[in-house]
C-alpha cells in the first residue's frame, strides 16, 4: 500500500491530534501514524489550566467540551510530608481529564473531520531523501512535511539520529475516593527528592503520582507505595503505571531536515517545575499545522514556539534553584500560611503564563504591591 500526504504526523496524542485537527480545518492533506490503538492508557495527572482550556475549546469549536472533564478543583494545598503548609483558593476553577478518555476524544474529533489515522502501526524506516516512511505492516507513506509528536522517548526521532535528552519520570495510580479523597489540587513535598507527589480528584477516583528528574537508582514504585501507606491505602491493591517526560532540554531542530519538525514531548516541551505537558503539547501542535500554509513552515513554526523554549530552559534553571538544599527548606517555610501568595503565584505562573520564569522576581514584587 502506498499513500501520499502533504503532512504526516507521527503520534496521535494531544499534540499530534491537535496538529491533525488544525490541518483538516485548513484543507491540508495529512495523516497520523501511531503505534497504539485508541483509547489507550497514558500516565498524566490530567490538570487542565485556563490557558490549556482555551486551546481545547479552539480544537472542538462549537462542540460542548464539558464531557471531556472528569473533575474540577478550586483550591490548592501544599504539604510538607503530612504537614499542611497552606490551603489557598484559586481565582479560576481548574479542570481535570483522564487521558484515556481525553486523548481518545481528540482522536475521534480528528476522525470526524475526515482525518486519516493509521493506528497500531510502527515506523520501520524513515527515508528523508525520498520523503518516505516505511511501516512494519508494509505500507509506505510519502510526505512533503513531517511532524514528530510521538513523546519523550520518540522512536521515530531516534531513527533520525537525535541524541537522547535528560528525562523526568512520573508514576501514578488511581485510588477509589472512599479510600483516598480530595477535592483540591494537593502537592506533597519531601517524599521524593527534587520533585513532588500529586493527589488530584478524578471523578470517582483520585489520581496519585510522583515525579522528578529520572534517576536509575530510584525505586519510584516504592516511593509512591510508601506515600500511599502513609495515607492508609494498601499499596498492593493499586496498579502502578509510569512514563518518561521531557526535562528541561529543548531539541535543536536546526540540525534536522528543513521539512521535519518536532512538537510536544518529542521536542522537549514540558514545564520543568510544574511538569505540565498538555498546554505545551497543544501550543506546539497547533502552530506546527498553522505554519504549513507559509512559504517557510519550519522557520515560522520555530519562531512561534520561542516562548515555549524559554519557559523550558528558564524553568529548568528555576527548578534547580528551588530544589537546591539551602533554598528548598527556606521556600517551604516561607510558604506556610501564605494563602494570598500561593494563589497569586498559581493564578499567574501556572493557570496562566502571565510571567515568564525569568520574571519571578517581578511576580513577587507585583504581589507585594498588590497585597
Amino acid at each position: 500500500m502506498y499513500v501520499k500526504y502533504n503532512t504526516v504526523i507521527i503520534g496521535a496524542g494531544p499534540c499530534g491530534s491537535a496538529c491533525g485537527i488544525t490541518l483538516q480545518r485548513r484543507g491540508i492533506s495529512n495523516c497520523i501514524i501511531d503505534k497504539a490503538v485508541f483509547p489507550r492508557r497514558k500516565t498524566c495527572a490530567g490538570l487542565v489550566t485556563g490557558k490549556t482550556f482555551r486551546l481545547i475549546n479552539k480544537l472542538f469549536g462549537e462542540e460542548d467540551t464539558d464531557s471531556l472533564f472528569c473533575d474540577s478543583a478550586s483550591q490548592i494545598r501544599l504539604l510538607r510530608g503530612n504537614d499542611e503548609l497552606v490551603s489557598a483558593p484559586l481565582k479560576n476553577t481548574v479542570r481535570l481529564v483522564k487521558r484515556f478518555d481525553f486523548d481518545n476524544a481528540l482522536v475521534q474529533r480528528y476522525k470526524s473531520l475526515g482525518g486519516a489515522i493509521f493506528e497500531g502501526e510502527t515506523v520501520r524506516r524513515i527515508d528523508c531523501i525520498a520523503n518516505k516512511i516505511h511501516l512494519k505492516s508494509g505500507k509506505t507513506v510519502e510526505y512533503k512535511y513531517l511532524v514528530f509528536a510521538d513523546g519523550a522517548l520518540s522512536m521515530s526521532r531516534k531513527k533520525l539520529g537525535v541524541k537522547k535528552d535528560k528525562l523526568a519520570f512520573g508514576i501514578e495510580a488511581y485510588i477509589p475516593k472512599e479510600k483516598l479523597n480530595t477535592e483540591s489540587i494537593d502537592i506533597y513535598f519531601e517524599y521524593i527528592d527534587g520533585g513532588y507527589i500529586w493527589v488530584f480528584p478524578h471523578g470517582d477516583t483520585v489520581c496519585a503520582g510522583a515525579v522528578n528528574q529520572y534517576k536509575k537508582e530510584v525505586d519510584y514504585k516504592e516511593i509512591l507505595a510508601d506515600f500511599l501507606l502513609d495515607m492508609d491505602v494498601n499499596p498492593d491493591e493499586v496498579k502502578y503505571v509510569g512514563a518518561f517526560l521531557p526535562y528541561g532540554e529543548v531539541v535543536n531542530q536546526n540540525k534536522l531536515p528543513e521539512n521535519v519538525m518536532l512538537a510536544g514531548d518529542s521536542a522537549g516541551f514540558a514545564d520543568p517545575i510544574s511538569s505540565e505537558g498538555l498546554y505545551m503539547a497543544l501550543q506546539s501542535g497547533i502552530p506546527a499545522a498553522q505554519a504549513m500554509q507559509s512559504k517557510s513552515p519550519k522557520c515560522v513554526y520555530l519562531d512561534s514556539v520561542k516562548s515555549l523554549k524559554r519557559a523550558v530552559t528558564d524553568g529548568k534553571k528555576a527548578q534547580k534553584l528551588f530544589y537546591s538544599k539551602p533554598i528548598f527548606s527556606k521556600m517551604l517555610n516561607k510558604a506556610k500560611g501564605k494563602q494570598k501568595f500561593v494563589s497569586f503565584y498559581f493564578d499567574n505562573a501556572v493557570e496562566e503564563y502571565n510571567y515568564e520564569y525569568r520574571q519571578l522576581f517581578r511576580l513577587y514584587k507585583d504581589y507585594k504591591s498588590n497585597k
